[in-house]
């Protein structure tokens, strides 16, 4: 079986997207899908730069953020609310915010399952 960023990257083109890897400066490698349209919630049809960290035993494990770059940004470190969304610098760049998610690996179809609750949490932005 394959893991971590081919696996990811097989799994995401066959759903229909295009995700480019990139290092962000903590080291860790990220999947970056360009122009991505925000599909539900009161951002829906803004088109952002979306990433996701992709952990070496991918789809074994997921990681619980998004990174969300856009112009003006959706949420802003000052948008943080306790116990619902927390929201700091993103390990990419001054342009990106991380966005910290709760996201759980399935054990079939981990990127179908992973873009649903990506979905969710712009439901409830």
């Amino acid at each position: 079986m394959i893991y971590g960023s081919e696996c990811f990257i097989n799994d995401f083109t066959n759903l229909g997207y295009q995700p480019e890897l990139a290092k962000g400066g903590d080291g860790l490698i990220y999947a970056v899908f360009k122009e991505f349209e925000v599909p539900i919630g009161k951002f829906s049809g803004k088109i952002i730069d979306l990433a996701l960290i992709v952990p070496s035993d991918y789809p074994r494990m997921v990681h619980s953020s998004i990174h969300v770059k856009a112009t003006p940004q959706l949420f802003e470190k000052t948008d943080t609310l306790s116990g619902v969304r927390n929201i700091i610098d993103s390990s990419l760049g001054p342009e990106w915010r991380y966005w910290s998610c709760a996201f759980k690996a399935v054990p079939e179809d981990t990127a179908k399952h992973l873009m649903s609750q990506i979905t969710g949490v712009f439901k409830r932005a």
